[in-house]
């Protein structure tokens, strides 16, 4: 009898090993996937990096990187996307910030049906997005179509094909991007903290300016800076709307690389752009720590 209590002991034990140990392994195994995909991105910059420090005859050389810094025609790709991300980024804030205040304080069907829009068009592919936008602003749109029978307008308004139309897709495409990070902040900031600054003489407009705007402000923080990369960086809404009369850096990097076949200075406005998108985003972080420190 003691013999098989001791066994039925064993078993147990060696079932809670087995147990622990597999839960132990289990969140590891979960990495192996991200472990990958950032393992990839790595090996794609250092293989770009090495790239883009060769020159025609493949010796080290910043050739390539001194060409990009002194030729204003490729200059003009990277402050045009700059500019346009400059400006498009906080028009998209002023544009989502509403919805996503609606969404945080609207009842569980409505947050559902605004919850749907915004993951149908982030789901949907950015060349379905950009043609429907070329139905809505095309010379033949929605748009001039209603001004011309309104009897506004007599001829079409250019809204493609230039900087005008790559800003308006660079504004209402990323809204997603934008409004889900506010979102996410707006639901968790607690109702009693409104209510109190009410209680305490504060009409709506000095609680959302002292209460909500604050609190609210990482989610801000993280909207802009995932907006104004994806502005930034954007290859497909500058192609279509505009039409290649207005390309971006992502536009001359492709070019380069499958037009020209010239890899080397694709590698090198690749990774410039990527080290100015890097002071970017120290920039950001510096400017919301000093934000956070000023509120405390």
């Amino acid at each position: 009898m003691s013999v098989v209590a001791s066994a039925g002991g064993a078993d147990r034990q060696i079932s809670r090993w087995r147990g622990g140990a597999g839960r132990g392994a289990t969140p590891y195994l979960l990495l192996v996937p991200g472990a990958l995909v950032v393992a990839t991105f790595l090996g794609s910059l250092v293989v770009a990096g090495g790239i883009s420090l060769r020159d025609a005859n493949g010796a080290l050389s910043l050739v390539q990187y001194k060409r990009f810094f002194t030729d204003p025609f490729y200059l003009d790709f990277l402050w045009r996307s700059l500019r346009i991300a400059a400006y498009s980024t906080p028009i998209t804030l002023l544009l989502g910030y509403p919805y996503a205040y609606v969404m945080a304080r609207s009842s569980p069907p409505a947050r559902l049906a605004l919850t749907l829009i915004l993951v149908i068009q982030l789901f949907t592919s950015d060349v379905v997005r950009a043609y429907a936008l070329i139905l809505v602003f095309g010379n033949n749109g929605i748009v001039n179509r209603a001004l011309m029978g309104l009897g506004l307008i007599d001829s079409p308004i250019p809204l493609l094909f230039h900087e005008a139309g790559v800003a308006i897709g660079l504004i209402l495409v990323p809204l997603p991007f934008m409004i889900f990070p506010i979102y996410s902040v707006l639901k968790n900031i607690e109702g009693n903290l409104e209510t109190a600054a009410a209680s305490l003489g504060a009409n709506r407009a000095r609680t959302f300016l002292y209460v909500t705007l604050p609190l609210s402000l990482p989610g801000i923080l993280a909207g802009v800076v995932l907006v104004f990369l994806f502005d930034l960086t954007a290859y497909v809404i500058p192609g279509m709307l505009g039409g290649g009369y207005f390309n971006m850096i992502a536009n001359a990097v492709f070019d380069q690389a499958m037009a020209v076949l010239d890899k080397r200075f694709a590698a090198a406005i690749s990774m410039s752009l990527l080290l100015v998108t890097l002071a970017i985003l120290y920039l950001i972080h510096v400017i919301g720590s000093r934000i956070r420190r000023a509120e405390r």
